[in-house]
């Protein structure tokens, strides 16, 4: 059974690099060559630690830079005008944030670990540094850029189906995302709140566990605690295109 807080590690003690670190064809050296890849990994400061609650980074603060989770979770959050938080997106392995203050340089959300994390750091004032040797890397930012810009587009979509279809899809999303990073698609530990699911989805926590129970009921997932079993991805796939 996969856990977000567990990492994949090699047999070999060989310290980990942007050269052999098993999550490199989903992180910042994705779409570089080795000898770029070599120049990230000279600037990278790796093995950076936070705890649940711990923020990564906070809103309003200066541009940290580039963040890129080895292992662990976490959520990005912002304030509406009434101090309300809200859960904008959660973070997997091989995932990166930072880019809400790449434009203007100071942070527009908050990062906060949901387990302890591990990540590594491409600091601010390197980006430009690295530009300049690594011409392909200000690429690699566009268009992880420009995935961000797709993952709230389709977010804003799915605000407008059922509740049931959001929480659908948000299963069959952290499955999908965890399936690509060598994790159990079927299995696994939800390091998130119902209330944080909620927050995310549009929907009240109890929303989201009567609707849980509903899956449950029908036999397409099972869950005890945090530990989520899809039983039937396929039916949970059809219910997402079929429900109303």
């Amino acid at each position: 059974m996969s856990d977000l807080n567990i990492s994949k590690t090699s047999t070999t003690h060989r310290p980990v690099t942007c050269e052999n670190c098993n999550l490199d064809n989903l992180c910042i050296p994705k779409g570089l060559d080795r000898q770029e890849i070599g120049e990230v990994a000279l600037l990278v400061n790796r093995n950076n630690i936070r705890h649940k609650g711990e923020a990564i980074y906070h809103a309003g603060s200066p541009f940290r830079g580039m963040i890129a989770l080895r292992s662990g979770s976490a959520k990005l959050t912002s304030f509406d005008q009434d101090g309300n938080e809200l859960v904008v997106a959660f973070i997997l392995p091989g995932e990166i944030v930072g880019f809400d203050g790449l434009a203007t340089q100071i942070h527009n959300c908050t990062a906060i670990a949901l387990e302890t994390v591990n990540y590594c750091h491409l600091p601010a004032h390197k980006i430009e540094q690295l530009s300049l040797n690594t011409p392909s890397l200000v690429n690699v930012l566009l268009q992880r850029s420009c995935d961000e810009l797709d993952s709230q587009v389709q977010k804003l979509l799915m605000s407008r189906r059922s509740a049931e279809k959001r929480v659908a899809n948000f299963i069959l999303n952290i499955s999908e995302r965890l399936r690509v990073r060598g994790y159990s698609e079927l299995e696994f530990r939800l390091s998130m709140s119902r209330e944080e699911i909620g927050n995310h989805l549009g929907v009240t926590h109890e929303t989201v566990s009567r609707i849980i129970q509903l899956f449950q009921s029908r036999k397409l997932i099972e869950v005890k605690s945090k530990q989520l079993r899809i039983m039937d991805k396929k039916e949970l796939f059809n219910y997402l295109q079929l429900a109303h």
